[in-house]
């Protein structure tokens, strides 16, 4: 499988590049922009992982980029929450995959069930 991952924190983006270290392609992007121009001009990922507060766009503006122009990789969009209360707004209308921090490889591992 084929993992995208944006996240600007380099200790998470270590944990999730980690986990799956000989399972799966695992790409990091430090911000949103880069991730998805990397979506845009290659072959389709089976999971994306994405941190809620990235540092160049909003999860909103990542989201409705991806629903607009890759629909089946919007559906496997996963968002890294640290703050629930705070996006529960935008995670539940209508309803988005998102695993609360401290992120696991346990959880990681969990939410690719749903890909494969």
């Amino acid at each position: 499988m084929r993992i995208l991952v944006i996240e600007s924190d380099p200790v998470t983006a270590d944990v999730l590049e980690t986990t799956f270290p000989n399972e799966h392609e695992v790409a990091v992007f430090g911000s949103g922009r880069a991730a998805l121009e990397r979506i845009a001009i290659g072959r389709p990922f089976d999971a994306v992982f994405c941190e809620v507060d990235p540092p160049d766009m909003t999860a909103q503006e990542i989201w409705q980029r991806l629903s607009d122009g890759s629909p089946r990789t919007a559906e496997r969009l996963i968002f890294l929450v640290a703050e629930l209360k705070t996006h529960r707004a935008f995670l539940e209308k209508p309803p988005k995959r998102y695993l609360t921090r401290p992120i696991t490889a346990a959880a990681l591992r969990d939410a690719m069930l749903a890909f494969v």
